[in-house]
């Protein structure tokens, strides 16, 4: 594969290009710096947002802009994250300069109709009353507020809450949208069947004519000081009991994230779960389901272990997962671990590039995170020359009981168990 194309266009856009013409389609993903940290106090407003971008543009209503997605055969998302404002989309070369003129549009233009605000703040309020009845969101997102405290943008639910959701009005979204959505800043990858020809004309010329935005991107806080504790949420009417553990991690640049990467992979992710699964599912049979993960941003980071388990096994759950903790310690990976986790590793990011979308999310993230153009051609040696002690040293320093907060969500009664 030969290196991305990579330009800063005048406006401040950057545009990433691969082209890959054995793949007939064409895939894209980008970003905006108008994510949850831009919102200052007005929580709910980037979501908000994020979701009214496909409702219609000056040029279009909704039904019209829907039917012409269509009709092209292309797709085109928005959502909303801590950080940004992701788009992504699928077309095809000869579709690619009208989709791409409709995502400009989208992201240039938006109308945002009373009535579709309405419609969008109706969808919002029933997702959040769906969440509050799920046990594996309370315990996750309970989670996540303890290790990001004092409403972090890391912490908090994208939605806001619904008293917010309520009170946000069309100036409200317009005046965010005003503000943080334009082209300092933007990031837009594109792959597939694609050529430099194309890239100029269909893309990078329409992507040139957007304006930037008012305001500078505020910056992300540092993550509030952490003290881990323990949280129960009883939910008397369910079945299950959700369990999420965890504590703060590391930044995507962190020089601790490739072996960390992989002691993750190897603790609760390879397989069927790694050693969680295996121990807690597989060996135990105490867990529906059992994992780890490890989420890196800009300026922080968490690990978590959730599991699912019935009501009766809640404290056997508890103590496999803190003995596969403490395990890492007394009987730390072997070397035959290790080589096929790097294995792992390296082959599935193989598997994930022969698709289109992926390619695309993974220029979209070198150039968001400052990678290189060249690193998914140095990704297998960065792997292959992890050193094995650091892959033992960081999972033992950061799955750490000791500093593992703990939330419980489901049907526990009066019982209060810990890790």
């Amino acid at each position: 594969m030969s290196l991305p194309d990579r330009s800063v266009l005048d406006n401040g856009a950057v545009l990433v290009s691969q082209a890959l013409p054995s793949n007939p389609f064409v895939a894209f993903r980008g970003s905006v710096p108008a994510g949850m940290a831009s919102e200052g106090d007005d929580f709910g407003v980037a979501e908000f947002t994020a979701h009214l971008l496909l409702s219609g543009t000056r040029r279009m209503g909704a039904q019209r802009l829907a039917d012409r997605l269509e009709s092209l055969g292309a797709t085109l998302e928005f959502r909303s994250s801590e950080e940004v404002l992701l788009f992504k989309g699928r077309c095809t070369r000869d579709t690619a300069p009208e989709t791409v003129r409709i995502l400009m549009d989208c992201l240039s233009q938006p109308a945002f109709p009373v009535g579709e605000i309405e419609r969008v703040r109706r969808e919002l309020l029933n997702d959040l009353r769906i969440q509050e009845d799920d046990t594996r969101y309370r315990a996750a997102h309970g989670l996540a507020r303890i290790v990001f405290p004092k409403d972090h943008p890391y912490g908090r639910d994208p939605r806001g809450d619904a008293t917010r959701l309520k009170k946000i009005r069309r100036p409200d979204i317009a005046a965010f949208h005003h503000a943080h959505v334009g082209a300092e800043g933007l990031i837009l990858a594109i792959t597939g069947d694609v050529d430099r020809g194309l890239v100029e004309e269909a893309v990078a010329r329409p992507l040139s004519r957007l304006t930037g935005k008012n305001e500078p991107s505020p910056r992300i806080p540092e993550p509030p000081a952490y003290r881990p504790r323990s949280e129960w949420i009883p939910m008397a009417h369910k079945a299950q009991v959700d369990i999420a553990v965890g504590g703060p991690g590391i930044p995507r640049k962190h020089k601790d994230y490739y072996a960390l990467y992989l002691g993750n992979l190897l603790f609760g992710r390879i397989g069927l779960g790694g050693r969680i699964g295996s121990n807690l599912r597989d060996e135990q049979g105490l867990a529906y389901y059992a994992y780890s993960s490890l989420d890196t941003r800009t300026f922080g980071g968490m690990w978590s272990i959730g599991a699912g388990v019935n009501a009766a096994n809640l404290s056997r759950a508890l103590q496999g997962i803190r003995s596969e903790m403490e395990r890492l310690r007394a009987s730390p990976f072997g070397l035959d671990e290790i080589r096929d986790g790097k294995d792992n590793q390296v082959g599935s990011l193989v598997v994930s590039l022969e698709q289109n979308s992926e390619v695309a999310a993974e220029l979209h993230r070198m150039e968001y995170y400052g990678l290189g153009m060249d690193f998914l051609e140095r990704y297998a040696d960065i792997v292959r020359d992890i050193p094995e002690d650091s892959v033992r040293a960081v999972a033992a320093k950061y799955f750490d009981p000791g500093n593992a907060s703990v939330v419980i969500a489901g049907p526990i009664g009066k019982a209060r168990p810990a890790l």
